[in-house]
């Protein structure tokens, strides 16, 4: 009997005290410093948050780097990737869930949640004209503005979308955003 409890307080202690330590170590989240960064994949640390939910949420971020944990103010963070995948761009107070990683033109999405009672979930689209830009609305005239230079994607922006809603339409033969693969086509 003895050696049954000893062997349960042995599995108790590992479970509570060694185990949290190895997964704290995890590389698959952590924070980037910059554009050049995320395009690198060179993630610092992890994210130290017992809800990944919560981190983006105050106005630091704790990241566990080797042994130590360092507290990074939101505004020095550039971008948030967690374990699932998921990256969230920091910029201007307020994070943007990163839609195409590896893309061209970063496609963000944003969920507001309802202030009061019958309000409803809305979804807002934002963009940048490269990973260092500033964050956008995704809107046709945005858009043109942007790329100002590429008459070409202009051009073809008329004659591709007709409304900003078709801005964010997702290609399932080409795996891309149609927005994304019509400016590399007019490249």
């Amino acid at each position: 009997m003895k050696k049954l409890i000893l062997g349960w307080w042995a599995a108790i202690f590992s479970f509570f005290f060694l185990l949290p330590s190895a997964n704290a170590q995890s590389s698959c989240s952590g924070v980037y410093l910059s554009a050049d960064d995320l395009s690198a994949g060179k993630l610092m640390g992890s994210v130290a948050s017992r809800r990944s939910d919560n981190a983006l949420m105050g106005k630091y971020l704790f990241v566990q780097v080797d042994d130590r944990i360092r507290r990074l103010e939101r505004k020095d963070v550039y971008a948030v990737q967690y374990c699932d995948g998921r990256v969230f761009r920091v910029f201007d107070g307020g994070y943007y869930t990163l839609l195409n990683p590896g893309e061209p033109i970063p496609l963000y999405e944003v969920h507001e949640y309802p202030a009061g009672k019958g309000d409803i979930l809305r979804i807002k689209y934002y963009f940048s004209k490269d990973a260092a830009a500033d964050v956008e609305e995704l809107t046709l005239s945005n858009v043109k503005e942007a790329f100002a230079g590429n008459a070409k994607f202009e051009q073809e922006l008329d004659l591709q979308f007709s409304t900003d809603r078709d801005l964010y339409a997702y290609d399932d033969y080409n795996k891309c955003y149609r927005l994304d693969r019509l400016y590399v086509l007019c490249k």
